[in-house]
């Protein structure tokens, strides 16, 4: 089973050909309603034909998915924030007109403008299965990341990790008090198992845990970071289903300690 099925479909409209055209993303692929031949589109517009706005949207998504440049202001940003959207509108106008560069750091000048477009064009949650596709992708041919991007898609790691960790554990019983004053480390590695270290004491509780940056992809955009209670560490597809490797607690002398578990999805 890949990593899209069944997260669900989403959808948002832009002003086409004088009205209002809807674009999905569903199971992988992102779908133009009122435009459903794309190729035949794209064909019209080489002869000379006026190329709609939801072609141009469509090429933007597939130049993101090309680039990937756009992780790097994703990162930080689990959920769709409109001020910072705001913030980016004026970033890019001025990059734009000014040659002013206030976001994206590591892209040069015209890869920041295209990449900062797809940020402000496409909606917060098709960005998010646009970075599942590419972590998805170049895991599979080797994980053959950059270092700036590796680092980006470290932070996003460590951002959505230690939220959905926090969110099990409020949902830990016996539950656990103030799980997020948990000290919480999260460490990256390219190499090897996931594990999870420490213990759920009072105030002597502390987690460490290591997590490959396919977890994004693998379980976090499956939207199975937290199933059924527990923290998802890592998720392998089997022909029909999904196995997810999990955090259980185990009560141990007082306190309890963490084991790796699985769980058919």
């Amino acid at each position: 089973m890949p990593w899209y099925d069944q997260v669900p479909a989403v959808s948002f409209e832009v002003d086409c050909e004088d009205v209002r055209h809807t674009i999905t993303w569903s199971n992988g692929q992102v779908i133009l309603e009122q435009h459903p031949q794309i190729e035949a589109e794209k064909a019209l517009v080489a002869l000379g034909g006026v190329k709609p706005k939801c072609l141009d949207v469509f090429e933007l998504w597939e130049f993101a998915l090309i680039d990937a440049g756009f992780i790097e202001e994703w990162a930080p940003w689990q959920t769709a924030d409109r001020q910072r959207r705001w913030w980016l509108r004026t970033a890019l106008e001025r990059l734009r007109s000014e040659g002013v560069q206030d976001f994206l750091y590591d892209l040069p000048r015209e890869r920041a403008a295209k990449m900062g477009e797809a940020s402000v064009v496409l909606p917060h949650e098709f960005l998010d299965r646009a970075m599942a596709a590419v972590v998805d992708v170049r895991d599979q041919r080797g994980w053959d990341f950059g270092p700036a991007l590796s680092r980006h898609l470290a932070e996003a790691t460590r951002v959505r990790a230690r939220r959905a960790f926090v969110k099990a554990l409020t949902n830990q019983r016996p539950a656990v008090p103030s799980p997020a004053l948990i000290p919480f480390k999260c460490e990256i590695e390219l190499y090897g198992e996931p594990w999870i270290h420490g213990c759920l004491s009072g105030r002597d509780s502390r987690i460490e845990i290591s997590l490959h940056p396919r977890w994004l992809s693998r379980v976090w955009a499956r939207g199975v970071s937290v199933h059924n209670d527990r923290f998802t560490v890592d998720a392998s597809e089997q022909k029909d289903s999904v196995l997810l490797t999990q955090v259980e607690w185990v009560p141990n002398n007082g306190k309890l300690d963490p084991r790796l578990t699985a769980c058919q999805l």
